[in-house]
């Protein structure tokens, strides 16, 4: 089968055809089939595309941030493997199909393919920089591995677990249609996405969204449909948003004859578009930033951080008008922030920062009771805390899937009929129904496209180490040693083992001394917070030369801990363990998480355990809708917060590469960002300084109104009056007037809207710990702290 191109399409259309030959011209064929004529039309577009391939360049700078190269051998020989679910029946039945055709499997629409083929080997010329950039990662792993054949199969692992992260999008471009859409307008619409794949918006990106321009695309024109023109022709020009063909244009639009007509991008009448995970994980390497942020370079970029500068919470409703309902929830959203249960509802205002990828390998481990999804058997095995709370506690494999699943992949197989109906306040139809794996993985084939290329993900993950501040150098040659005073770094170590390690390391302490601080100074005397190389300066020359300490804690002139376990041996800097919210003092609505309690939408993705999980100290009566006349506001004390199930905790997080994270809190509400002169965020080396060291200002301030000084309360309110919608769709009518908190219209379910989900209004409170040491303590940590 031949691809017939127009001239000058070279750059835009040549797998926008090969994906219009797999789904229409190739509908009727059997699965089999279809994929194999979609990975021939693939491949010969590249192969005509090839002789353009740049050689290979010159080698770059060796990396500034951390790879870590773990294998799956080494995970199973410490016992670290996690979770009873291997894989779904079909995978488990037939490897070779799915390795087959991993990369044709990476998109589809309706569960037809979307072919993308595989990157040329790394001893070849390759297509784009982000294939060349592929390259210098994984040859910069596993150099360690004598045999030369298990090291390509290691490499090639975390090239294709890399692919998944920023290319996998597994159908779910017609999620935002069905749900996004019925939920904004009351009918399959796709939302307006604009404001920022207009190509014409390019240099505003990450300005005004914090979004980040694909290295490999450059500004288009109307012969590119107002998109940037890109090598791969699926990328819309923007990181972890994939371009697709619409196919369910409008009657009379022809996606590949239609000339460009204005206004089609607002609509998707040509385009549609998915995300990938890299859309809120890829962001500037705090290593190695660019000079420009319009214009990074592959080398400047990573997956292996949340994007915390991203305003990709207003993806959908930059465009809408500023009184507009839905504009103006998404928009009290920090920057940073992503609420996860904005698509499956639980109507908790809970949004929370994305998650920063790092050493993975060393996140603590528990044995919970977890049941088989398939088989329904409950055993007892290992997870991690996932989530903010201790969800999506049944091992990495079912937790990345669920994150697809969240993102729209098998939604109208799988997720569709789960939903409240709109309106509905009585009986079944106003409650999520559980969405169940063992009908998905039958009834959706992307589940099992996506299932069959998690355990390369996860290694891909596995393989992001700590961004050291002393190896960083910013976009003006300085480097980031340079913003460290050393001579507190010892000092500030001790704080550190005395105020903060009993939750912030990996390396638990009995719980008979964990209040008392001389016990903890102890406790942790010989251990290396830091990373190995810069363990003499952490403890200091006194310390490290004493004849005991040598004698109790150094073997062969290293740390014990490293020549035990080496890179395992690396503290995670958190112990994970659930902190019941009011312990910590924060705003709890994030830990009242909803969607993986029992009964709820996502219940197979949290173990038995967290399901059993007491409800925390302490009760807060409902609180009655403020909406309501009359009594709107007030508490109701015939009941109290649902905090039951699994809910209520937060778990105790990393504080690898803290420097280069504040704001702070779950919600990045402790803190400033800075700003550049165009009104950007400063994503230097230096800005982030200035940034980490005002968070740690103000976490280290009491909130206690009657103490000087203390924190300024935040409360997030709306800007200018609205109205809302009675149910999802519906029109707009009841009035919100500017200056009410956001939490009061955030936080109802709208099928059982007498009382507030949450009642929960200052979102910068709590954690207290370490309010009160002296000044000089203060100062010395927050040095010890950069060095992490």
């Amino acid at each position: 089968m031949k691809i017939q191109m127009r001239p000058g399409e070279r750059l835009v259309l040549p797998f926008l055809l090969a994906s219009l030959l797999t789904v229409d011209a190739l509908a009727e064929m059997p699965q089999e089939a279809a994929i194999a004529e979609a990975v021939d039309a693939g491949a010969e577009v590249l192969a005509s595309e090839a002789q353009e391939a740049e050689p290979i360049p010159p080698a770059k700078p060796e990396f500034t941030r951390t790879l870590r190269s773990i294998t799956e051998d080494a995970l199973v020989g410490r016992g670290l493997v996690t979770g009873v679910y291997r894989g779904s029946p079909k995978v488990l039945a037939d490897p070779e199909k799915y390795e087959r055709e991993y990369y044709s499997t990476l998109a589809s629409h309706r569960g037809k393919p979307i072919p993308q083929a595989p990157p040329p080997p790394c001893d070849q010329p390759q297509r784009t920089k982000y294939d060349t950039e592929g390259c210098r990662i994984v040859n910069s792993m596993y150099t360690d591995v004598e045999d030369p054949v298990l090291r390509e199969k290691y490499r090639e692992t975390i090239r294709r677990g890399r692919d998944v992260w920023f290319k996998g999008t597994f159908g779910n471009q017609e999620y935002f249609a069905l749900h996004v859409g019925n939920g904004l307008f009351g009918e399959p619409r796709y939302p307006d996405q604009s404001h920022w794949l207009d190509t014409r918006k390019r240099e505003d990106r990450y300005r005004l969204w914090g979004m980040m321009n694909d290295p490999d695309c450059e500004k288009g024109d109307e012969s590119t449909y107002w998109t940037d023109r890109c090598k791969d022709p699926h990328s819309s020009g923007v990181i972890g948003l994939r371009k697709y063909v619409n196919q369910n244009p409008p009657e009379g639009f022809d996606p590949y004859r239609t000339p460009y007509q204005p206004g089609e991008l607002a609509d998707s009448r040509r385009f549609v578009i998915g995300q990938a995970c890299a859309v809120c994980h890829a962001a500037f390497d705090p290593t190695h930033p660019p000079a420009d942020p319009t214009h990074p370079e592959w080398e400047n970029l990573t997956g292996h951080i949340g994007n915390q500068y991203t305003n990709n919470t207003n993806q959908f409703f930059g465009n809408l008008p500023a009184d507009h309902f839905a504009k103006i929830m998404y928009q009290g959203i920090e920057v940073g922030q992503v609420d996860t249960t904005s698509g499956h509802m639980d109507f908790v205002y809970n949004p929370g920062t994305q998650n920063n990828i790092t050493d993975f390998q060393n996140r603590p481990v528990f044995e919970e009771k977890i049941k088989h999804p398939i088989t329904g058997e409950v055993s007892m095995a290992k997870t991690r805390h996932v989530l903010k709370g201790g969800e999506d506690s049944v091992g990495e494999k079912l937790s990345l899937l669920r994150v697809y699943l969240n993102i729209g992949m098998c939604f109208a197989e799988c997720t569709a009929d789960k939903f409240p109906k709109p309106g509905a306040m009585f009986g079944e139809d106003a409650i999520h129904k559980p969405f169940r794996i063992k009908q998905c993985y039958q009834d959706c084939e992307p589940w099992n496209q996506a299932d069959a290329k998690m355990d390369d993900m996860a290694l891909y993950l596995l393989a992001g180490g700590p961004f050291y501040l002393r190896d960083a150098v910013d976009v003006d040659g300085r480097k980031g040693e340079e913003y460290i005073e050393e001579a507190r770094v010892p000092a500030g170590r001790r704080v550190y083992a005395r105020e903060c390690a009993v939750c912030h390391s990996s390396r638990v302490p009995p719980d008979a001394i964990r209040s008392n601080k001389d016990a903890l100074e102890q406790f942790y005397s010989g251990h290396v917070f830091g990373r190995e190389q810069d363990w003499m300066r952490e403890l200091g020359a006194d310390v490290v030369n004493a004849e005991r300490f040598q004698a109790k804690h150094v073997r062969d002139g290293r740390p014990a801990q490293f020549v035990r376990d080496e890179v395992f041996g690396q503290d995670w800097l958190g112990n994970d363990e659930l902190v019941a919210h009011n312990i910590l003092g924060v705003n709890r609505c994030r830990s009242m998480h909803g969607n993986q309690v029992s009964g709820a939408v996502w219940e197979e993705f949290s173990s038995e355990t967290y399901k059993e999980r007491p409800a925390p100290a302490g009760e807060y009566p409902k609180t009655l809708n403020p909406l309501l006349p009359l009594v709107g506001g007030k508490q109701w004390w015939g009941g109290n917060e649902e905090i039951n199930g699994g809910r209520g905790y937060y778990r105790n997080v990393s504080l690898l590469s803290i420097w280069a994270h504040a704001p702070f809190l779950h919600n990045n509400t402790l803190g400033h960002l800075r700003k550049r002169p165009d009104g950007g965020i400063d994503y230097t080396v230096r800005g982030r300084i200035i940034m980490f060291e005002d968070a740690m200002a103000e976490l280290l301030t009491s909130d206690d109104l009657t103490v000087e000084p203390h924190r300024e309360p935040k409360i997030t309110r709306v800007p200018v009056d609205t109205a809302l919608p009675m149910k999802l769709g519906g029109k707009p009518f009841i009035p919100v007037a500017a200056g009410t908190p956001i939490v009061e219209i955030t936080s109802i379910d709208p099928h059982a809207p007498t009382h507030m989900t949450c009642a929960d209004y200052v979102e910068n409170k709590g954690h207290q710990f370490g309010v009160d040491l002296h000044i000089e303590d203060k100062r010395s940590l927050i040095e010890f702290l950069k060095t992490l």
